[in-house]
């Protein structure tokens, strides 16, 4: 497998496509209309989606899903915590698995799916493969949901993979993608090897080959994995193709030297205040956290150990800090010392760069890859897609919004810019 420029705009916008839940909830007090709500909402925009874009990504019919998955599904409020479709194209001859990233509503992902990784599962218990290294609790947790999703006709992913090539004795050669961003970026190459190690299973006649497509994602498993992976990619078992945005924050977790990165990682615009140190106080707070949470193992005299590393190759993809974002962010909280009481306005300063950290973080993350990736033209439409059906009583915060809102604890929303241009003047 070897995709051209224009397939791979294909295979990326369908990866994005399956993210139109995040940052959306449907409540329910019945245990069950908010759930179905929300998969017919998820199966409307991706019908919308393959029939509007069509010009753009070509013509492509959904076999299966896309399908949502909430770990609470009875609970009074509920949300997407994974999401995954799958995709066909008769003129590529190409199958795509497309997996959806962390909710920024979704705790379940962030705390286990995402953050669960000072436990490690040995591949060998998920295919049998011996000798083929750890993943992540969070990792593994995410590929047993992706693995165990039905859709109403109660098929996997999976069965229904091999339902499709039964159904369809003529078709050889078929090449099949599998894609995700952020979490999915994790899962997907994961997904990926569970496909290509359990082939027998589903494709014996070998009429597929395998790619994995994974961008912005943080390392699934350990240097063990990350071995027997590559292995696999130098036999053509899998064609890998990762990237990920140089200043993007989520793919340096979890490898130990790419942690160390994450603090200064925007040190060329964001200036540490003179008598900070070290330099960067919260983000290096946040980054020793992340850093002690992926010490999964111990070494032979009992010292907890870091194991994570990525699978190579990767491609590094030079995203542009977004001087807009931040000159956005830094307006709103130009004068927030003069509305905190006295003693703490002296963090004002901590606070601002934090703030702006969080942001350009999430803009790094997210919309940047729509430029690195050239998919402008279908995350453009796709927008208007997701305006068109959106719940009605719903405010979705843009991405930024939401990472000040998590991380710095702001809701940029709420902050009266007139009232603190006031308190200046009052000052």
């Amino acid at each position: 497998m070897n995709p051209s420029s224009q397939l791979l705009q294909q295979i990326y916008s369908l990866s994005f496509s399956v993210n139109s839940a995040s940052n959306l909830h449907w409540d329910q007090s019945d245990c069950k209309s908010g759930m179905i709500a929300m998969q017919k909402y998820v199966t409307k925009v991706a019908s919308d989606v393959l029939s509007e874009t069509a010009a753009i990504i070509g013509d492509w019919k959904a076999i299966w899903g896309p399908i949502v998955y909430a770990n609470d599904p009875t609970s009074n409020s509920v949300h997407a915590d994974n999401t995954m479709g799958m995709y066909y194209n008769a003129t590529e001859n190409v199958i795509v698995i497309a997996i959806a990233g962390t909710n920024v509503n979704s705790p379940f992902g962030w705390l286990v799916e995402d953050f669960s990784v000072n436990k490690t599962i040995a591949w060998e218990l998920v295919t049998g493969v011996p000798n083929s290294g750890n993943i992540s609790n969070g990792t593994h947790v995410g590929l047993d949901i992706l693995l165990k999703m039905q859709n109403i006709e109660k098929d996997t992913v999976v069965s229904a993979l091999k339902s499709f090539l039964t159904a369809n004795p003529t078709l050889s050669d078929v090449q099949i993608a599998v894609a995700g961003h952020s979490l999915g970026g994790a899962l997907s190459p994961t997904l990926a090897l569970y496909l290509s190690d359990t082939k027998n299973d589903w494709d014996p006649n070998s009429k597929t080959s395998l790619g994995a497509f994974p961008t912005a994602g943080p390392t699934p498993g350990d240097e063990g994995f990350a071995s027997y992976y590559e292995k696999q990619i130098k036999a053509k078992k899998i064609y890998y193709l990762s990237q990920h945005n140089a200043i993007d924050v989520v793919p340096h977790a979890w490898e130990k030297s790419d942690i160390e990165k994450i603090p200064t990682i925007y040190e060329k615009y964001i200036t540490p205040p003179s008598d900070a140190n070290p330099s960067e106080t919260l983000t290096g707070t946040l980054a020793s956290t992340l850093a002690l949470n992926a010490l999964a193992t111990k070494n032979i005299l009992g010292v907890p150990v870091n194991r994570y590393q990525q699978i190579s190759p990767s491609t590094t993809l030079n995203g542009t800090f977004d001087t807009t974002i931040d000159a956005t962010i830094s307006k709103k909280l130009k004068y927030i010392e003069l509305v905190l009481p006295l003693a703490l306005g002296k963090y004002a300063a901590y606070l601002r760069n934090l703030a702006r950290f969080a942001g350009q973080a999430a803009v790094q993350h997210t919309s940047e890859y729509h430029t690195l990736l050239n998919i402008v033209p279908f995350m453009t439409a796709y927008g208007h897609i997701l305006n068109a059906n959106k719940p009605k009583d719903q405010v979705v915060l843009e991405p930024y919004e939401c990472a000040v809102k998590e991380i710095a604890k702001i809701d940029l929303q709420k902050i009266d810019e007139a009232a603190m241009l006031l308190a200046k003047h009052e000052h």
